[in-house]
């Protein structure tokens, strides 16, 4: 890059401030533009790049003709000792607008605004649907969407959101790109590159066209934020329970879980949890099953006020499995002698 162009220095400065610490008060030390109303309510919402790589600008660029508007890209990347070996997690893309009155005379500014101008937007209930290119609306989908934030907030005495804002792509990568992330790291193998997010509170992706507006698993995320559960088991087991996972529903997960478990006889369901389990993607499907599982479990066991008490449990995934049992007062021998038998029940349910 060039710093001695005056603008490129400005923005360069202003990009390494916000780095130096990305987080909300970006909005009142001036870093972060107030000039779209997504950019006052969300600012930066590709949340996932800062998971403590080391961040580089890679290059600042003129947009057009006057230049108020640069793009800045950003890698988020570690190396290993030889500084030969990089371990990319994220290639991220801002806007910069000149502010003449800020600190640095340029602000940042969330591309999801400039992408999703011209998308085309559906209202249904208190969900705005908007489809990027190549997506088409579906009246019963976005109606049951609609139909199922409501169910879901009546079922756990919560406020429904007031309102919800869905981004409908073709598939993950392409979702993610209305955030900013031209790159991302995700899981590899077949069955992947499809799949949804939510991305601060009321925003959700879905990157897969097969599912659009039916992507149920996180409107449920989206409708039990307010419990602020400390629980991932039950985060998304909820999630699964209710809505599904990867496109599929719940007695589907039990299948794909019941066939992972035969593959791995000897697996524990510790291991299951553990930072390296077998079986690659396979292992993520079964893990997302596993919770559905004993969420269903404790749901049948003591209903809705059980699954509040458990969503109130914080700790490792191992601290939560060993409290299990006090859950589920008729579990007959061991966690993992459970796990087993209560997969191949639910499975012919």
């Amino acid at each position: 890059m060039d710093t001695s162009i005056v603008e490129v220095r400005d923005i360069v400065r202003l990009m390494r401030a916000y780095l130096a610490q990305p987080d909300s008060s970006a909005r009142t030390r001036g870093l972060w533009s107030k000039a779209s109303s997504f950019d006052i309510q969300y600012g930066d919402v590709a949340r996932e790049a800062y998971q403590g790589f080391p961040a580089t600008i890679l290059g600042v660029t003129g947009t057009g003709p006057g230049d108020s508007v640069f793009i800045v890209k950003v890698i988020h990347a570690g190396a290993d000792s030889s500084r030969k070996q990089i371990n990319p997690l994220a290639l991220q893309r801002f806007f910069a607008v000149r502010a003449p009155l800020s600190p640095f005379g340029w602000q940042l500014s969330s591309p999801v605004p400039r992408i999703t101008h011209n998308w085309p937007r559906r209202d249904v209930g208190r969900i705005t649907l908007h489809y990027g290119p190549g997506q088409s609306y579906s009246p019963q989908k976005a109606m049951l969407a609609a139909r199922f934030v409501d169910s879901v907030a009546r079922l756990f005495s919560v406020p429904p959101p007031k309102h919800l804002d869905v981004y409908l792509a073709g598939t993950l990568d392409e979702s993610q790109r209305v955030l900013g992330l031209d790159f991302s790291v995700e899981n590899s193998g077949a069955g992947t590159g499809f799949g949804g997010r939510s991305v601060g509170e009321g925003i959700i992706l879905v990157g897969d066209a097969a599912v659009g507006e039916a992507y149920l698993h996180e409107l449920v995320h989206a409708v039990l934020g307010p419990l602020k559960s400390r629980n991932s088991i039950f985060g998304e087991g909820v999630a699964v329970w209710l809505g599904g996972s990867g496109g599929k529903s719940l007695k589907e997960t039990y299948t794909q879980l019941r066939d992972y478990q035969r593959q791995y006889p000897e697996l524990s369901l510790s291991g299951l949890f553990s930072d390296d389990p077998p079986g690659g993607y396979n292992a993520v499907t079964a893990l997302y099953a596993t919770r559905g599982l004993i969420v269903d479990a404790i749901y049948r066991h003591s209903g809705i006020a059980g699954l509040q008490r458990f969503a109130r449990l914080s700790g490792s995934p191992d601290d939560i499995l060993k409290l299990l049992p006090q859950y589920l007062s008729h579990m007959n021998g061991s966690v993992d002698q459970w796990w087993r038998t209560e997969t191949a029940l639910s499975v012919n349910r």
